[in-house]
């Protein structure tokens, strides 16, 4: 089976560190670079995690993860954040999330959660 991950993420900089890292390792990229684009997915059932920034121009993150969570509440979901507040506080209230990273992060760091989280 293809493991298939979405990576939601405004900045071209951190999609295309992370869909290096996570394509080295035999991981099916799909990436969005806004909300809008990312919600556009929620209906696919191929994926095996998604990986959403919290802080994007257009829509925040919390609102794409909630999406994702209700159409698919099994779904594996990695936070990714620049903001270190984040985790004083539940990341996406009302939702459980099964991982978050704080940027800048390591190849090996979102390699090793994104396994665990799904098994791989």
């Amino acid at each position: 089976m293809t493991k298939k991950v979405l990576i939601v993420d405004d900045e071209d900089l951190v999609r295309n560190y992370v869909r290096r890292a996570l394509a080295s390792r035999g991981w099916d990229i799909t990436e969005a670079r806004n909300g809008a684009e990312a919600l556009a997915l929620t209906g696919r059932d191929d994926l095996s995690a998604v990986i959403c920034d919290l802080k994007m121009p257009d829509m925040r993150g919390e609102e794409v993860i909630k999406a994702f969570k209700t159409a698919r509440p099994y779904l594996p979901v990695i936070v990714i954040t620049g903001s270190v507040s984040n985790i004083a506080t539940p990341i996406v209230p009302g939702v459980e999330v099964q991982g978050f990273l704080i940027k800048p992060f390591g190849i090996d760091e979102i390699r090793d959660l994104l396994d665990k989280v799904t098994g791989a």
